[in-house]
């Protein structure tokens, strides 16, 4: 391994991915999983993990960028993956491929050597009949020289990383269009939440199970797998493509291609209807009264710190976590930069458009909550509305610090949005034909309050 490469992690995210295919597939049969699909998905997993950490004793490192290469659509035709597999690499992180019911539906696993792992294997095992290292160099350059072929592309642990530009290497991501995969990956957990404690609940044939800890489970996994896609599909936005093909190399890219905008702004909108909006978290009230955590303690089992399920804290995890991808001061830089790396009269994905959309998705209610008498049963603003909003002033008044590690541009359009902000929270309260709930109230005094406090610190000029 390269130095500073991490320690390969792909069991216990593979393990993750095991247990989303199991909920899946459980729901979508009325009888269960049937014993030869539970063989197939075991059989398909192994086969793929145990080529994985064959590759890696014969040298190669990870390839996260294997998976982005083919579209969902020819991943789910077997014909094309029984002979090159669903990757270019089998050492990516290659997730479990369940599709939708109504989609087409291929392996689970596609576990199939492909191009790039042959092409890294010539390069490193060929024989040459050079009689030095120095005589080798011709042959191994014009082996490396295809490393513009779309197939070959390659990227790996430090490439992976938080705040890294690449979108397309990423660890548990499939095919070419990380919106299309989020978008299946939404409608999948969609289709199984309505009859997860129906499936779940029920009593295995050998007569094991019935016990409602594995609801719970299948919950937290679908929740999980929601949220990662979103997590996933949300760094196309500010993204570039990275190459690392030489100059002169046949079919090489440049070093870095933005992302166009309009892939960038696809991605936006799935965020604003799939993670920043409320109905995809709508489940059954009933639903998180079955939520229980299991009762049996041994090795093989974690302690929860609440044995009811932490709904809104899970929710509001994700959330932030995609709101901190977005408006980290690094993200924030990259989109100023590459407004500089397209011609002007160019359109472009800029800092003002995304702070512009995600105010205008997040802080709705407090511009268009309209006559109404509101209760904290039927309130204006939802409560994980509230939570997501909170969390959004927060990251502003982040970026919008004095001094902080945002660009001067992101800190005065994050002042501005909370100046519009404090403005619509005074126009709402004025409103005498709004009567409030008391939560929502409350949580607009206070987001006003937080909001003033951070515009009056930055016109407290430091002393000389």
């Amino acid at each position: 391994r390269a130095a500073g490469a991490a320690a390969c992690q792909i069991f216990d995210g593979h393990a993750r991915e095991t247990a989303l295919a199991a909920t899946a597939l459980a729901a979508a049969a009325p009888g269960g999983l049937s014993e030869a699909e539970k063989e197939k998905l075991v059989i398909q997993g192994l086969t793929l993990v145990t080529m994985h950490e064959v590759g890696h004793t014969l040298g190669l490192r990870h390839n996260f960028k294997g998976s982005a290469f083919r579209s969902l659509a020819d991943i789910n035709d077997v014909a094309k993956t029984t002979s090159g597999g669903a990757s270019t690499s089998v050492m990516d992180y290659i997730p479990v491929n369940i599709m939708p019911k109504g989609r087409t539906q291929g392996d689970y696993y596609a576990a199939r050597l492909g191009a790039y792992d042959l092409w890294a294997i010539e390069y490193g095992y060929k024989p040459l009949a050079a009689s030095s290292p120095e005589g080798e160099l011709g042959e191994l350059e014009k082996i490396a020289g295809r490393s513009g072929e779309p197939a070959l592309a390659y990227a790996t642990d430090e490439d992976t990383e938080w705040g890294d530009p690449d979108p397309l290497s990423n660890r548990f991501d499939l095919g070419d269009d990380l919106v299309a995969f989020a978008r299946a990956r939404a409608e999948l957990v969609a289709q199984v939440m309505p009859v997860v404690v129906e499936r779940m609940a029920t009593r295995d044939a050998d007569g094991s199970g019935g016990g409602y800890e594995r609801v719970r489970q299948a919950f937290g996994v679908l929740l999980a797998t929601h949220g990662k896609a979103m997590d996933t599909a949300a760094r196309l936005i500010g993204g570039l493509v990275t190459s690392r093909s030489h100059r002169g190399d046949a079919n090489a890219r440049p070093p870095f291609t933005v992302v166009p905008p309009a892939k960038q702004r696809e991605a936006l909108e799935l965020l604003e209807s799939q993670l920043f909006a409320t109905k995809p978290f709508t489940f059954p009230p009933q639903l998180y009264n079955q939520l229980a955590a299991s009762r049996w303690s041994h090795w093989g089992t974690q302690e929860v710190d609440r044995e009811d399920y932490p709904v809104h804290e899970v929710i509001l995890t994700w959330q932030d976590r995609v709101l901190g991808r977005l408006l980290d001061p690094l993200a924030l830089a990259r989109i100023r930069d590459n407004e500089l790396k397209i011609p002007a009269d160019e359109d472009a994905f800029t800092m003002a458009e995304l702070l512009e959309r995600l105010s205008r998705s997040i802080m709705t209610e407090v511009r268009t909550t309209g006559p109404g008498d509101y209760t904290p049963r039927k309130p204006a603003i939802d409560t994980l509305r509230r939570g997501l909003q909170r969390a959004y002033v927060a990251r502003l008044a982040g970026i919008a610090t004095v001094g902080g590690a945002a660009n001067a541009d992101a800190q005065a359009l994050a002042a501005e949005h909370l100046r519009t902000i404090d403005t619509d929270i005074s126009a709402l309260l004025a409103k005498d034909d709004v009567k409030l709930d008391a939560y929502s109230r409350a949580h607009l005094s206070e987001t006003q309050a937080r909001v003033r406090a951070v515009l009056d610190a930055r016109l407290t000029l430091p002393r000389p």
